[in-house]
């Protein structure tokens, strides 16, 4: 499934996640938007996970989007900053992050 984000109708800003109002012109009518790469800004492991019992380390990125918004991103393999991802979301509604 493809990554969406919404853009304001009114003056173009591109939000994510979804918001009632625009935060820089008030306005309340969206667009979505298809979001399929963005840039890794920084990347973290998670090698110990409250409440689950499944091994292994699971890796997190803050993604800038094409679109612009920033997104926190599932990666199947560790990444460095300014490494160029593909996006989309999975059937349990997690971004997921792989490397080009």
């Amino acid at each position: 499934m493809k990554l969406e984000v919404l853009r304001c109708a009114a003056c173009g800003t591109t939000l994510f996640p979804a918001r009632y109002l625009c935060p820089a012109c008030g306005g309340a009518q969206w667009t979505k938007q298809a979001v399929a790469h963005g840039t890794v800004l920084a990347a973290t492991v998670v090698s110990h996970r409250v409440g689950t019992s499944e091994p292994g380390a699971v890796h997190l990125a803050s993604v800038r989007t094409d679109a612009g918004p920033v997104v926190i991103a599932r990666l199947d393999v560790a990444a460095r900053k300014g490494e160029t991802v593909s996006l989309e979301v999975d059937e349990e509604s997690r971004i997921l992050a792989r490397a080009l």
